[in-house]
Parts: C-alpha cells; sequence; structure tokens
C-alpha cells in the first residue's frame, strides 16, 4: 500500500488539470489566476465509494474493516483482515503436510513447523508461524482513515446534468450550483459571473434558506388551519342543503295546494257549467220530441181520414193542425243556426302567471368570512439583491 498521504489518483474524481504560474500569468491578470488557483484547490472531490473499496476493504474478501475486523499488515505492507490471513496460513499448513520436507536456508531460531505464506496482491513471500500470524501488527494507517471517514459528515454528491461531473461550485449571479467544466463554459467570470466555492455558498445563504424554511412551515400551519376551517364549512353546506331543500319542498308545497285548490274549483265550474247547458239542451229536446210526435199523430190521423174520406175528421185535424202551427215556433237559441254550445278556458294570465312561477323564490349565497385571508411572507425568497453581495 501506498503511503498514508498519498491516495491513488482513481480514488477521486473532477481534479482540474495542473497549470503552472507562467502559463497563468500569460493568460489571465492577477485576479483572475488568483481565482483559478483556488478552483484547482477546491475542485479535489472524494468519490467515497472508490475511496472505501480501495483504502477501507480487504482485497481478498472485500469486507470492510472495522473495530473488530482491524486491518492486519504483512511485512511487504498490504494489508488484510485477520480471517483471511487464517485461512492463507491454514491453506499453506496444509500444503506443507503433503510435502514434509523441511524448508531449506532457514535460521535455526525459525521452528520446523513454519511455513511461506505469498501476499495475494504483490505476491511477496514471508515466513509464517503460528505465533506471528497472531501478532501481526495493525495498520493504524487504515484505523486513521476509518476514524477520519467515521467523524466526517456524509453528504449526497450531486452531479451536474450536462457534464456529468460533481456539484462542487456555486455561480452567485446565477444562484445555481455548477460543476468545473461549468466554470469555463456557460458560467464564465470573464462573462461576469462570481463563481464560489459550494460551501461557502451553503454558508452564505444557509441563513435564507433557514427563514424560507419558517415561512414556510408557517404558511402550512396557517394552510392547515385554513384547511379545517373549510371541512367545518363543508359539513356547514351539508347541513345548510338539508334546510334549503325543506324550505323548498314547504314553499312549492304551499303553491301547490293552492293550485290544487283552483283545480278544483275549475273543475267544479266546469260541471256546474256543462251540466246547466245539458239540461238546457235535454230540456228543448224534450219539447222538440213532443211537437214531433205530435206532428207525427196529426199526419197519421189526417192520412187515415183522407184515405176514408171522413170529411169531418179530416178538417177536424186539419184545424187542429192549423192552431198547433200558428203557436210561435219552437227556438232553441234566439239564432237558431245551430244548437252546440262551445266552451273554452280563458288562459289569458296563464303567460304571466307562468312567468312569476318560474321567477318565485330563489336561491342566493352570501359570503361570510370565518378567518383571516393567508399573506405568505416573500421577502427572503431566492433572489439575487444587494444584500447577497
Amino acid at each position: 500500500m501506498a503511503k498514508s498521504a498519498q491516495f491513488e489518483s482513481d480514488a477521486f474524481v473532477g481534479k482540474k488539470p495542473d497549470m503552472t504560474p507562467s502559463t497563468a500569468h500569460l493568460l489571465m491578470d492577477e485576479d483572475t489566476r488568483t481565482s483559478s488557483f483556488s478552483l484547482n484547490k477546491r475542485s479535489m472531490v472524494l468519490d467515497e465509494d472508490r475511496f472505501e473499496d480501495r483504502f477501507l476493504r480487504c482485497n481478498v474478501c472485500k469486507a470492510r474493516f472495522s473495530n473488530v475486523s482491524l486491518p492486519r499488515m504483512l511485512t511487504c505492507h498490504h494489508s488484510f483482515c485477520q480471517p483471511c490471513i487464517d485461512r492463507l496460513y491454514s491453506a499453506a499448513k496444509a500444503q506443507r503436510s503433503t510435502n514434509p520436507t523441511p524448508l531449506r536456508c532457514l535460521p535455526l531460531s525459525i521452528p520446523v513447523s513454519a511455513v511461506i505464506i505469498s501476499c495475494p496482491v504483490c505476491k511477496g513471500a514471508f515466513i509464517a508461524t503460528d505465533e506471528n500470524v497472531k501478532k501481526l501488527p495493525t495498520d493504524h494507517r487504515i484505523v486513521q482513515l476509518m476514524d477520519f471517514v467515521r467523524h466526517t459528515d456524509r453528504y449526497t454528491v450531486t452531479f451536474c446534468s450536462v457534464h456529468r461531473l460533481p456539484l462542487n461550485f456555486f455561480c452567485d449571479q446565477c444562484i445555481q450550483p455548477i460543476c468545473r467544466n461549468c466554470t469555463a463554459n456557460s458560467h464564465k467570470e470573464a462573462d461576469g459571473h462570481l463563481v464560489i466555492d459550494l460551501e461557502d455558498a451553503m454558508v452564505k445563504y444557509s441563513p435564507v434558506l433557514d427563514n424560507l424554511v419558517t415561512e414556510m412551515e408557517a404558511e402550512s400551519i396557517c394552510l392547515e388551519e385554513k384547511l379545517i376551517c373549510l371541512e367545518s364549512v363543508v359539513k356547514n353546506v351539508e347541513l345548510v342543503k338539508v334546510d334549503l331543500l325543506g324550505q323548498v319542498r314547504s314553499c312549492v308545497s304551499k303553491m301547490r295546494d293552492l293550485l290544487n285548490a283552483r283545480e278544483k274549483a275549475l273543475v267544479a265550474k266546469v260541471h256546474q257549467q256543462t251540466g246547466m247547458e245539458r239540461n238546457k239542451l235535454q230540456e228543448k229536446s224534450k219539447q222538440l220530441t213532443d211537437r214531433r210526435q205530435m206532428l207525427v199523430e196529426k199526419t197519421n190521423k189526417l192520412r187515415e181520414a183522407k184515405d176514408k174520406s171522413m170529411i169531418e175528421e179530416m178538417f177536424k185535424i186539419h184545424q187542429e193542425v192549423r192552431e198547433c202551427r200558428s203557436e210561435p215556433r219552437l227556438r232553441v237559441r234566439e239564432v237558431d243556426d245551430g244548437i252546440m254550445t262551445t266552451f273554452y278556458l280563458n288562459t289569458q294570465d296563464e303567460a304571466t302567471l307562468a312567468s312569476r312561477i318560474n321567477n318565485f323564490c330563489d336561491v342566493v349565497s352570501k359570503v361570510q368570512t370565518t378567518s383571516a385571508k393567508v399573506k405568505p411572507q416573500r421577502n427572503n425568497f431566492l433572489y439575487r439583491s444587494s444584500s447577497f453581495r
């Protein structure tokens, strides 16, 4: 493993290429050069997953080192967990048992049961015994890295949707987090954009965000009260609906009773008028029937007397017929052109009454204020102003 202060380059992302002072002096002025150097310094963003896989996990079993499973360092400075080292030692002992020939060129102080273990990374060999396998030193560099990661706040790395690089900068002009490539393309300082570090932006805008959260929570509480009030109003509307329906039915029922009474009166009048006319016509019909019957009888008697040459009887009947016909003519009407009487319903007020019925009563609404209106404060929303400069 490399020294603890030298992390391998593939454990980091977003590192900006180095720029020598001479090149920077040729390309930009003093202020721009200072800003560029600060960007170089701030653009080191740690990829925690790759860092953990490279330094904080065993290279054999890929288990993460912990206080229970500490990293044990071999003589080649590569570290593994104790269970993996024990398995390597057991495998070497098993192979040694199949070939009991003593190891050559070993100091006399080395036990005969010693075996040779090869490092899984560099393939370097070292002599191992039961005693020194259990006493391998702990790799305190990895322990320090574990402690550093454990005591460091964990942030979610957000990547730029355009360049797929971490958003580790902030454009104060646009109030927008940006990546390293954005600082050289759409958010150039030469175009008037002020690029600052994302952490500095969080420190700067945290009070504004806190105020915004407070106002949003206050507005949320106010809206919740409004919702409770609206629920009560909805229930009240249902009660008002029932009451209004009762009033409508009662009012229309009264009108219906009046119309029913008027209907009964009109029906009675129809029966009365038509009944009187029928009786009158029946009386006239009886008179006409009696006169016709008398004329028929006289006609038959006169014809019979004439046929039998009954002179006296014939002229007697003739005299009776003349007297009967000399009476005033029986008339049904003064103008006897027809005897049919026509009845009709006078509906001259029907249109006016229908219009009044259509406009009879109405349901109107009246707005009542139940609580104060919500007036959200918008003074501290994120927008660019002189207070942020």
